[in-house]
């Protein structure tokens, strides 16, 4: 059957293409194999002759002295056919052998004696690694942060100057008065909300420009310089806007001021960095002095983290939305609740952001572990049998009972170094023994935020007010994701790590 020039088309444009393709991946697949090969077996002969090579003279290694208990072949001192012990041999650096004497008999005993378990007591808790989990950078929050408080203050003076453009007779063509907006105010708003964003471009920078051993100094630089710059415009704008305003809304306008420093005193880092610049890290200490020493350190190290989310999200909320409705004239008309409304989305919505960044799944998991060595102390019965006073220097196992300020208290964890009776241990113990429970309740008001939005999209509501919440509803999206992942995965690892635990006794969160 012979195959003119219109048979030989298709062959021609498919097989023969992939024919020719098969071939070329096979013989590529050889020859990597062939050069592999070759180059695994050249470094084996290669070092094959090193080894074997009698003219080069290295230094033997050291023989270690093994410790062996009396009475065993080797420490008995009796020789092999009669013959007399012969001394132990070790190597010093050019290769000679120096005599060296055996240890007797009664020294190895002692040492042995004075050789103890490194633990006494209950055995520390087994930690599972927890998984990587993909994290925002800084650089990446705080410009998606910038974008949603420019959006939020747009938002919100649409409520308060939009026009009804769209009708036939209307004077404007614009869907708000501009003119009522005072550019100085606004200045204000934008300066103070990009100030971490100019921090977070300045420090990425400098890393890619600098040194890593000069980074340090041109961040510390680039920090008291924006910082400077940021103070300077806010004083500068905020003269004009003294010149047009009373005294009480200059008021409001600095308020958040004198709550800053209430929370965080004369420090500048909180009001330009969002992320702790020296977080502390977790070590599985035997030393109840050491465990209770980082419990206290983390738990500083969260109360900074939540004044942080709280401040910043009711700053951001402040400054987006009240601020706005604060300095309206007073011939404006607006709807009070729907502001109002407004202003508490926005909060929500930057409370669950900073949430998420501030408090992942990947930082709860530091405190988590130390929570497990410190442990738990219940109020017990006072006449309970075997009890002991508490010491600071000891573990404590599982239904260990001791008195402590006139208290007894019993052990309801595998291990315990906590204070009986702290309130602040007891409240740690509470929070980190599992922390998806925390991630839960955070995922629960993320979705009652949605669910409530979603009921107000859906109902009758102005144009101006659909637009606001729809345009909240892109950022909780996003919001949502996180916290969903960031739950499951510290549930699934939690409850593998229960599992572990419960071979050696029942868990009591």
């Amino acid at each position: 059957m012979s195959c003119t020039e219109n048979d030989s088309g298709p062959f021609v444009v498919f097989f023969l293409p992939a024919v020719v393709g098969c071939l070329t991946i096979l013989l590529a697949r050889r020859w990597a194999y062939a050069q592999v090969s070759s180059t695994s077996s050249t470094a084996v002969s290669r070092r094959r002759k090193i080894i074997k090579d009698p003219l080069i003279k290295r230094p033997l290694p050291q023989i270690t002295c093994k410790m062996m208990p009396p009475g065993t072949k080797k420490s008995s001192g009796v020789a092999k056919k009669g013959t007399l012990p012969a001394q132990e041999e070790d190597a010093n650096g050019n290769g000679k052998r120096m005599g060296r004497a055996r240890l007797s008999p009664t020294l190895s005993t002692g040492v042995l004696n004075e050789i103890k378990p490194l633990v006494e007591g209950p055995s520390p808790p087994k930690h599972i690694p927890f998984p990587y989990i993909p994290h925002d950078g800084e650089l990446l929050f705080e410009g998606m942060n910038f974008v949603f408080a420019l959006v939020a203050t747009g938002l919100q003076f649409l409520n308060l100057y939009r026009t009804a453009w769209w009708l036939p007779h209307s004077y404007t063509n614009q869907t708000m008065n501009f003119y009522l907006i005072d550019p100085h105010l606004v200045a204000f708003i934008v300066t103070l909300l990009m100030r971490r964003l100019l921090l977070s471009l300045a420090a990425t920078l400098l890393r890619a420009v600098l040194a890593p051993p000069a980074v340090p100094h041109g961040v510390a630089a680039a920090r008291m310089f924006i910082l400077g710059v940021v103070a300077g415009a806010l004083a500068w704008c905020a003269y004009f806007i003294a010149l047009k305003y009373p005294l009480l809304k200059i008021f409001y306008l600095c308020y958040p001021a004198v709550i800053y420093f209430i929370l965080f005193g004369l420090q500048s880092s909180p009001f330009l960095e969002l992320s702790n610049a020296e977080s502390p890290l977790h070590c599985c200490s035997h030393e109840p002095e050491h465990i209770r020493a980082e419990v206290d350190a983390l738990r500083q190290d969260f109360n900074l983290r939540v004044k942080k989310i709280i401040f910043n999200s009711v700053v951001g909320a402040y400054y987006t939305s009240f601020i706005p409705c604060c300095f309206a004239q007073s011939y404006v008309y607006y709807d009070v609740y729907l502001a109002s409304q407004q202003t508490a989305f926005v909060c929500g919505a930057l409370l669950a952001r900073y949430a998420a960044q501030l408090l992942p799944a990947s930082a709860a998991d530091t405190p988590h572990r130390a929570a497990r060595h410190l442990g738990r102390w219940e109020l017990a019965h006072p006449d309970t049998d075997a009890v002991q006073e508490w010491s600071p220097l000891k573990l404590y196992q599982r239904g260990a009972a001791v008195r402590h300020a006139g208290d007894t208290y019993s052990c309801a964890t595998p291990c315990a170094a906590g204070l009986p009776g702290s309130a602040q241990h007891r409240r740690f113990h509470t929070v980190f023994a599992n922390p998806s429970t925390l991630l839960c309740l955070l995922l629960c008001l993320q979705l009652s935020l949605i669910v409530l939005q979603l009921c107000l999209l859906f109902s009758s509501a102005p144009w101006h007010n659909f637009v606001s919440t729809v345009m909240l509803l892109f950022i909780n999206y996003y919001t949502l994701f996180k916290m969903m992942r960031d739950y499951l995965v510290a549930w699934k690892v939690y409850k593998a790590e229960n599992m572990i635990q419960d071979k050696n006794g029942p868990v009591v969160n």
